[in-house]
């Protein structure tokens, strides 16, 4: 026995992405020697983070995923519990599935249960057995939770119901960072633009944070990117990440001729110094519950453009987000690239303050936490 208060999250896999990059900075911030976080992950897939989370005193419980059977995964979730436990929390980050690793986490006796919900999910275009599935699992949700947290306001109503506000247990738990890397950079942003090679200090520089999936939009950004292009041939655009749509978008960035102004950088862990270089973060997405990569590009005082799926809650109101919608005409998202380099940027001390008053501080949010997994 550790003695230590230990907490369960649920997550797919800890791979660099918004939910599994918020977790490392509040694990990175939380006291280990009162706290011990494990990770139950449903894959046998090493990830990015894993060697990060047992240097930090963490474990990796692995289960199968539950496509491969849900009794499979019962019973296996139910044995790591039992033999990693007991556990003062369990906090799971999986949307809809939540309500049945809930419903088994109270069966075996965990005081408290966070369903957290980091996305917004439409139920237009879903088929019905689908809606089915979400409107199950969010009755057990409402069933099974003690605590019911969302990025914004819209990720809390996608999982909890449009109508979740009338109860005490819903909260907005916005996806905080840490501070103190973007306090650090430099106003001068020549030195981190010659680690990317580039040299020209006239070369306007975008950059994007995410998960090459078609929610993010990638091909939009690129047609956008290669019309702007035309009339600054210059112009470079960086894209951060990884997944399962990598390789068509570099066909796409190879078919129209970009390969020499489009760079794939992969998974990164010095999001601070990329972002501190570029000239502007675009953010194309046709849904996202918060966008915290947004929180992160205002925090480098770096301006953004971005679609109407970025909630307000992600505006700092610095000035520094330029919000369209996807169907506006295509030469405003070009003629929106071209005013990022000439937004102003904001002093730290500033920016730091409408971080503070948003509620974005990674400190004031691990507390917030640790408060909630005492009971």
């Amino acid at each position: 026995m550790s003695g230590k208060i230990k907490v369960l999250h649920v997550v797919g896999k800890m791979h660099p992405g918004g939910i599994e990059t918020l977790l490392m900075n509040v694990y990175r911030h939380t006291d280990r020697e009162k706290y011990e976080f494990h990770f139950a992950v449903q894959t046998e897939e090493k990830a990015f983070y894993d060697d990060e989370i047992e240097s930090l005193g963490g474990k990796i419980l692995r289960q199968p995923h539950p496509q491969r059977g849900l009794s499979r995964f019962r019973r296996e979730l139910e044995s790591n519990i039992r033999e990693n436990g007991p556990y003062a929390a369990i906090h799971s980050h999986i949307f809809g599935f939540s309500g049945y690793v809930l419903k088994i986490a109270k069966g075996l006796g965990i005081p408290v249960r966070i369903s957290h919900s980091h996305t917004v999910h439409r139920d237009a275009k879903q088929p019905l057995l689908r809606r089915i599935y979400r409107a199950y699992m969010q009755r057990l949700i409402l069933k099974n939770a003690t605590h019911l947290l969302g990025c914004s306001r819209l990720a809390c109503e996608s999982l909890f119901g449009k109508n979740c506000w009338g109860d005490k247990r819903v909260m907005v738990f916005p996806n905080a960072i840490a501070l103190d890397p973007y306090e650090s950079l430099p106003m001068d942003r020549s030195a981190l633009r010659a680690n990317l090679g580039i040299l020209n200090p006239n070369a306007p520089v975008f950059a994007h944070i995410g998960r090459f999936q078609e929610m993010k939009n990638h091909s939009f950004l690129i047609d956008r990117f290669a019309e702007f292009s035309m009339t600054c041939p210059e112009a470079r655009l960086i894209l951060i990440g990884d997944g399962p749509e990598r390789g068509r978008i570099e066909e796409q960035v190879r078919r129209l001729g970009l390969t020499k102004q489009v760079e794939f950088l992969g998974q990164r862990k010095d999001i601070p110094e990329l972002l501190g270089a570029v000239d502007g973060f675009v953010l194309p997405s046709l849904i996202e519950g918060l966008g915290i990569v947004v929180i992160e590009a205002q925090a480098a005082g770096v301006p953004c453009l971005v679609s109407e799926a970025v909630p307000e809650e992600a505006d700092l109101e610095l000035g520094l987000v330029h919000k369209l919608r996807l169907d506006d005409h295509p030469n405003r998202w070009v003629q929106g690239l071209g005013l990022l380099a000439a937004t102003p940027q904001p002093a730290w001390t500033m920016r730091r303050m409408a971080l503070e008053k948003s509620g974005f501080n990674m400190v004031s949010s691990v507390r917030r936490l640790e408060h909630l997994y005492e009971g």
